[in-house]
């Protein structure tokens, strides 16, 4: 077994790895993804091929700032599970490379020429209708936004987690114009409860600590299928489909070993068990969990990644400003 090297706030877990490709030494990996699929994927890699793998495992936010401090001399061989605006607003500090499998994907999987892609998140409400009192299930954007749902809503920062950024610009254009998608952001942004940590959103409404959370699909079915008084609602007006990212770090120091681990994520064999950790595979020929609603019913904002990585500096700078006035 290998010793993870955890970020800050995280504990000490055990894991090993392995890929289809030829590798040997190791492989250092910074993820945001949740301890689910490290548990289940990587030690497979480290088994098919005795690369030995070094997880370190934080918020995208904190990675960004691990990677950009060392980018004069890289510690890390490949940035995993990450929202891809994440790469496409940073391209310095990473190298393209397309894994193999990149000819399998299924539509709209592919959107960054510098990243592959890992998953398609889906966001979405958990909601435990039993805390909610006289309160009904919110079945929208709009009506999450409603003052009366004030401080039972959890969510985690837009400023420091990638999936959190993924629902403020979600939020935005699933309305005609961007300041429609404000207005209503601001009415969320009162509501919420914020945390650091992203995992710990659809934990606290699983626990009752509060009413409903906006998380990933992925994170809110675990609970579900674990037994939880909890429902996944997806927003009427429309949610984000969209792959998170997966890369090679620019001047990676076991580049050959990063890329074999790119290889193995896109593998058929790899994305059978993202479906079973219940996230969408990105691959056509993997089909979903099915305790999921189909991908094809799923009310979508047709998300856009480029619009979204064009303008994370300054949609983070104002979602920074409205907490000030709400918060």
């Amino acid at each position: 077994m290998k010793k993870f090297l955890l970020a800050t706030m995280l504990s000490s877990s055990m894991a090993v790895a392995a890929s289809t490709a030829f590798a040997d030494g190791s492989v250092t990996v910074y993820t945001a993804v949740p301890q689910n699929f490290i548990d289940a994927l990587v030690p497979v890699f480290e088994e098919k091929t005795g690369t030995e793998v070094e997880i370190i495992k934080a918020g995208s936010g904190e990675l960004l700032n691990r990677l950009t401090a060392e980018a004069n001399n890289p510690v890390a061989d490949v940035l995993w599970s990450v929202d891809g605006t994440v790469v496409d607003f940073n391209p310095a500090l990473f190298q393209s490379y397309d894994a193999e499998g990149t000819d399998a994907l299924a539509e709209g999987m592919k959107p960054s020429e510098l990243w592959s892609p890992f998953t398609a998140v889906v966001m979405a409400f958990i909601v435990n209708e039993g805390k909610l009192g006289d309160l009904p299930v919110p079945t929208s954007w709009a009506e999450l936004s409603d003052p009366k749902y004030d401080d039972v809503v959890s969510s985690a920062k837009a400023n420091a987690s990638g999936s959190a950024y993924i629902q403020l610009a979600t939020v935005l254009q699933a309305y005609d114009t961007e300041e429609a998608g404000w207005e209503t952001y601001k009415g969320l942004l009162s509501n919420f409860v914020l945390s650091d940590s992203s995992g710990a959103v659809p934990r606290f409404v699983n626990d009752g600590e509060l009413a409903v959370g906006v998380t990933l699909e992925d994170a809110a079915l675990r609970y579900v299928e674990g037994g939880g008084p909890v429902q996944i609602v997806y927003p009427s007006e429309g949610t984000a489909i969209v792959p998170d990212a997966m890369t090679l770090v620019a001047g990676a120091p076991n580049a050959e070993n990063g890329k074999a681990f790119l290889d193995f994520m896109l593998s058929k064999e790899a994305q059978e068990v993202v479906a079973q950790q219940g996230r969408r595979p990105v691959r056509a020929d993997v089909a979903s969990n099915p305790a999921l609603q189909p991908v094809s019913e799923l009310p979508s904002v047709g998300y856009d990644g480029a619009w979204a990585a064009e303008n994370r500096k300054k949609l983070v700078a104002q979602w920074e400003d409205l907490l000030l006035d709400v918060q």
